[in-house]
């Protein structure tokens, strides 16, 4: 599974070159830092000498090759809202769109401060013209998010993400099928916000999360059905925010804390649905993951969709030691693709391969990926590399005998470490023949990892 770390020095001793000291060399300790992200499991089949594509970095702004015609529309419109603000006032309703647009174009060029304090008096017009809860001003705060969110500043990013949901519940009330995407935004920002240990409290974050998670696949259920598409969307973040949970029970005593507790039952009340506050691990997975099973029992010509919900269920069981049921799902799984053409085909790309879980634990890997170079607070420059593992996997989907392939460098060895360290404590599913799981032996897989 992907996995996220605070950073955490290792020390190592290093020699003071040209100073001796009686009867030993003066050592210094060195910091250096562990890995603060790893990427999901790449499968390597054949030769073993091929390339990672490369990470979705944005590139800067100034390679862009429009980047010298933006700067001139950026002084044209400069031009043009000094125009109106000496025709029509400094707070006339017209200069909203201007200013949006110089915003937009600043946030182009990586001018992010600039963008952010353009937005912001667009913002502060449409206020004073519209009202302090103008449902216009959403657009608007969004853009300032994707200039925070570009920036790493999570602080604000937080302080925007519920800015931005409490100004449209406020307006469309709490059983309003417009509010369905703001509930995901935030649901999806608190659980990304967890990863990345931001908050004062990492238990809000999770029960913020799955509330959230909760009330849009409800939301979707009685106002559109259970066939939107939707509301698979929402519960998939259930079940990731029910993982995220039973990997964290430690961290819900803070719940317990008034502090902590009294924003939670806030947000509760801000939604038509009452969820408990203390989020739930196995059982909230449990029935998400049912759910979308039931989505694809219900539907005609995608067996091949049902059968991975399936195997989803029984590799949610697996993940909590629940053998048996895990057992007869992954039969289920087998069987659900039977009466295909292409059974087999459909069977060997689900089945002929072990796969780490739960599969939906990556979902946010592009994101994190994107924004890799603020997660951490460190001066040095966020970096890459990837280390080659060969190791077994045992019916049930644990690892075993996890071996490198290939010497790493000095300077990486602490590092391959942990790599090692946290497949070794992952699971995948197992490789089925005949419907039965079995071991496979020698898997070979590529791991990217940053740093």
């Amino acid at each position: 599974m992907p996995a996220f770390l605070l950073l955490s020095a290792a020390t190592a001793p290093a020699q003071e070159a040209g100073q001796e000291v009686a009867n030993a060399a003066e050592q210094e300790t060195a910091v250096r830092y562990s890995v603060l992200y790893l990427e999901p499991a790449v499968p390597v089949s054949g030769e073993i000498d091929f390339e990672l594509p490369p990470p979705g970095i944005p590139q800067s702004p100034e390679l862009d090759p429009e980047f010298q015609e933006r700067m001139q529309d950026i002084q044209q419109f400069n031009e043009s809202i000094t125009d109106s603000e000496i025709m029509a006032g400094a707070w006339d309703n017209s200069l909203v769109e201007q200013l949006n647009s110089l915003g937009s174009l600043q946030q182009q060029q990586g001018d992010h401060l600039g963008a952010i304090e353009t937005h912001e008096r667009a913002i502060h017009v449409q206020r004073i013209n519209s009202g302090l809860h103008t449902i216009e001003q959403t657009p608007l705060v969004g853009q300032m998010i994707d200039s925070y969110i570009a920036m790493g500043d999570w602080t604000q990013v937080d302080v925007y993400q519920n800015y931005l949901f409490y100004i449209q519940q406020k307006f469309y009330g709490n059983n309003d099928p417009r509010l369905i995407p703001a509930l995901g935004d935030l649901a999806n920002w608190h659980a990304r916000a967890f990863t990345m240990r931001q908050g004062e409290s990492l238990a809000m974050r999770l029960s913020s999360a799955q509330m959230l998670f909760k009330a849009a696949a409800r939301m979707v259920e009685v106002h559109f059905g259970p066939d939107d598409d939707r509301y698979i969307e929402y519960l998939r973040g259930v079940a990731r925010s029910a993982y995220l949970v039973a990997l964290n029970q430690d961290l819900l005593r803070e719940l317990a804390r008034a502090q902590f507790r009294a924003p939670q039952e806030t947000l509760r009340d801000m939604l038509y649905w009452h969820f408990p506050i203390v989020p739930t691990g196995f059982r909230a997975g449990e029935d998400a993951l049912l759910a979308i099973r039931e989505f694809y029992m219900d539907r005609e010509g995608e067996a091949e969709q049902l059968a991975e919900a399936t195997a989803q269920v029984a590799d949610w069981y697996l993940l909590f030691n629940r053998r048996a049921p895990a057992r007869d799902m992954y039969l289920e799984a087998w069987e659900a693709v039977a009466e295909e053409d292409n059974a087999e085909e459909l069977r060997r790309q689900l089945f002929g391969q072990v796969r780490e879980i739960p599969v939906f634990a990556s979902d946010d890997n592009e994101w994190m990926v994107e924004n890799m170079g603020f997660i951490a607070d460190v001066e040095e420059v966020v970096d890459y590399d990837h280390i080659d593992l060969r190791f077994d996997v045992t019916q049930w989907g644990e690892v075993r005998n996890v071996v490198s392939i290939g010497e790493p460098a000095p300077e990486a060895e602490s590092q391959h470490g942990w790599v090692r360290r946290a497949v070794r404590d992952s699971m995948f599913r197992p490789m089925l023949v005949d419907g039965e799981n079995v071991r496979s032996d020698g898997n070979l897989f590529r791991y990217r990892y940053w740093y």
